[in-house]
C-alpha cells in the first residue's frame, strides 16, 4: 500500500514548501480571497431573506452588520465582510429561533453534546476577541449583546437560540476592522442593496 504516498523527495520538497509559505505569515492568497467574497455573497443572500422573514429588534443588529460588511468588501478586506455576514446569519436565526421554537426536551446526551458545542463556540469567541483590538463601538455592542442573549438562552434551554447567538458572537471574533473607522464612519451612508 506504499503507492499512495509521494516519493520521498516529493514528499521533502512539499513539506519545505508549506514551511516556506508559514514563514512569510498567514496571507489570504487570490484564491482565498475569491473563495471569501463568494462566502460573502452567499451569506449576503441569507441575511436578505431572514431580514424580509423577520420584522423585530434584532434587524436592527442585522442592518448594522450588513452595512459594516459592504463597506468592509469596498475596502477590499472580503474575509471581514464574510464573517459579518456569518455573524449576521446567524444572529437572525437565532431572533427567529426565539419567536419560534419552544422549549423542548432534549436527552442527557443531546444535552452533553450542546453543552460541549455552547462551550467550545464560547470559549473560541473569547479567544479570538482581545479586548485591546480597535473594534468599532457597533460591532463591540452587537458582540456583547450576541455573547449576553447567547447565555440567557443557554440557562433558559432554548438551545437552538443560544447556539446562534454563540455562533455570531463566535464569527464577530474573526473580524479583524482593519479600517474600523472607515467602518465606523459609513454605516450610516451604505443600504442593504436586494436585487
Amino acid at each position: 500500500m506504499d503507492y499512495f504516498m509521494p516519493p520521498p523527495k516529493k514528499a521533502a520538497k512539499k513539506a519545505a514548501k508549506k514551511a516556506a509559505k508559514k514563514a512569510v505569515g498567514h496571507h489570504h492568497d487570490k484564491h482565498h480571497q475569491t473563495n471569501d467574497l463568494r462566502r460573502a455573497y452567499e451569506h449576503m443572500g441569507r441575511v436578505v431573506v431572514l431580514r424580509q422573514a423577520a420584522e423585530s429588534s434584532g434587524t436592527d443588529a442585522v442592518a448594522e452588520l450588513t452595512t459594516l460588511a459592504q463597506q468592509a468588501i469596498k475596502d477590499g478586506q472580503s474575509k471581514d465582510a464574510a464573517d459579518l455576514l456569518r455573524a449576521s446569519e446567524h444572529f437572525s436565526f437565532a431572533v427567529l429561533a426565539g419567536e419560534v421554537f419552544d422549549i423542548v426536551r432534549v436527552s442527557a446526551d443531546l444535552k452533553q453534546s450542546i453543552t460541549d458545542q455552547f462551550d467550545d463556540l464560547t470559549r473560541r469567541a473569547d479567544e479570538h476577541w482581545p479586548e485591546e483590538e480597535n473594534h468599532s463601538n457597533t460591532l463591540t455592542e452587537i458582540y456583547e449583546s450576541s455573547r449576553k442573549s447567547a447565555a440567557q438562552a443557554f440557562k433558559a434551554r432554548a438551545y437552538h437560540q443560544a447556539l446562534e447567538f454563540a455562533r455570531a458572537a463566535e464569527a464577530l471574533a474573526h473580524v479583524k476592522q482593519h479600517s474600523s473607522l472607515k467602518l465606523e464612519s459609513g454605516r450610516k451612508s451604505l443600504q442593504l442593496k436586494s436585487a
